[in-house]
């Protein structure tokens, strides 16, 4: 007879190596299910059962470390995705140049003589819609495999003088989080005041990425701080986002911004930041910059990633990494501003010191 769970169509099983493979074929790489069918000879209707089993595993066993290796790489991919439709999006948008030519003739009478005549005529686009239909599947899908549905609902307002545990011990971090950016940090740079959503994919609009534009934002931050900022992210090649260097102090930070709906999950992203660490730290060493960190900003982070990563770096001329939660960096150019006379970036150097989640 079959158990309850069963009757409700839950898997009791961890997926198979064979089946996992499946789902990433499908899922990850976009491949079709006839084609992914006639390669492991079995029918199509398998292949997307084979599918839903495993998206349904991986849905509802948050903690094992199977599903959250799946979970984080199909994370990254659907992030990359997203990244990508919204930027054809974007560049669907652009203004579009129409040159055309003509032959008019020569307005003296018995002439034969003739010119010709170009025109051009700029259009404004209104954006390709299969984009959008793109980035809007990958999200349906990235929801249902984060279970997005049970868990909107948001815990109750602090209410005020009582600490998040109910311990009665205040936390103004709680009872501040519901006020207006302006007044939670009355000294942010206007420019920098979404940063925060920023680093969660949410934009105000326009034909600049998220991404793009949350690597922007976090530059512009450390600037507000102080430091020579080097931006390197774009077509520069496999490089950091950008560079932060105190050159008086002689210590720098190797930044990479992230921008992740769900929180960030580390990855592959290791040896890509191994080899940053590398180049950057030899590049920084020529100009007598004796002190370097690597910190990754964006939100969502976890203390098991920061101790991996921690762990590659380890071999690497890094001092020691961060994970800086946006808000946490909003947080620190607003006390920078409004502190001027007695902030130092030497203070800075201090904080960054030690492998952390700075979130505060």
């Amino acid at each position: 007879m079959p158990t309850p769970s069963n009757r409700r169509g839950r898997p009791r099983r961890k997926p198979s190596a064979r089946n996992c493979a499946i789902y990433e074929r499908v899922r990850l790489e976009g491949k079709c299910l006839e084609e992914v069918a006639a390669d492991y000879q079995v029918t199509k209707q398998r292949i997307s059962d084979i599918v839903a089993h495993v998206e349904s595993w991986l849905s509802r066993h948050d903690t094992h470390s199977l599903a959250q290796k799946m979970r984080a790489r199909a994370t990254a991919r659907y992030d990359t995705l997203w990244s990508e439709a919204m930027t054809g999006f974007a560049r669907s948008r652009e203004r579009r140049q129409i040159k055309k030519e003509r032959v008019r003739k020569a307005a003296a009478a018995g002439a034969d003589a003739a010119e010709t005549v170009s025109e051009v005529t700029v259009r404004e686009q209104n954006g390709d819609p299969r984009f959008l239909n793109i980035g809007l599947r990958v999200v349906e899908r990235e929801d249902r495999l984060w279970k997005l549905a049970e868990s909107v609902e948001q815990p109750p307002p602090v209410a005020a003088g009582t600490a998040a545990d109910g311990s009665g011990e205040d936390d103004s971090r709680g009872q501040l989080s519901h006020l207006p950016i302006d007044e939670r940090f009355p000294h942010l740079p206007a420019g920098l005041g979404d940063l925060a959503q920023l680093a969660c994919g949410w934009s105000r609009g326009g034909l600049t990425p998220v991404a793009i534009e949350f690597e922007q934002r976090c530059a512009e931050a450390f600037r507000s701080l102080g430091f020579e900022v080097r931006e390197l992210g774009q077509g520069c090649g496999r490089v950091a986002d950008c560079l932060a260097i105190a050159a008086q102090e002689r210590f720098a930070v190797i930044i990479d911004a992230k921008v992740r709906r769900r929180g960030y999950a580390l990855g592959t992203d290791d040896r890509q930041f191994c080899e940053y660490a590398v180049r950057h730290t030899r590049e920084l060493a020529l100009t007598g910059i004796e002190r370097v960190y690597f910190a990754v900003v964006g939100h969502g982070f976890r203390p098991d990633d920061l101790d991996k990563l921690a762990g590659f770096m380890a071999g690497t001329p890094i001092r020691s990494v961060a994970f800086i939660e946006a808000e946490a960096l909003m947080r620190l150019v607003d006390e920078s501003i409004a502190k001027r006379r007695e902030f130092r970036l030497a203070d800075f150097d201090r904080l960054l010191f030690g492998n952390k989640i700075i979130d505060y």
